[in-house]
């Protein structure tokens, strides 16, 4: 279980945000919010093609556009 918080965001920085969150095709701003932190805080750690693979799955089932993401698709499911 994960613990909630509050932030309190300028209009124009949550306009941002919550653009480039649909933009990006993160089901939520609150799933941009979460990666980013992870981002920052884990850096230097590389994420297992498994574990890759479950954080994009919503996200790219929503927005296949390419060849290129069927074969980037496929080569993340050989790791599972």
């Amino acid at each position: 279980m994960g613990t909630q918080i509050s932030i309190k965001l300028s209009e124009k920085m949550f306009d941002s945000a919550k653009g480039y969150a649909d933009m990006y095709g993160y089901d939520s701003l609150q799933d941009f919010i979460r990666e980013t932190i992870r981002e920052k805080l884990f850096e230097n750690e590389k994420l297992s093609g498994k574990k890759t693979y479950l954080a994009s799955e919503k996200a790219l089932a929503r927005n296949w556009m390419s060849k290129e993401e069927d074969e980037a698709w496929a080569h993340l499911q050989k790791e599972i």
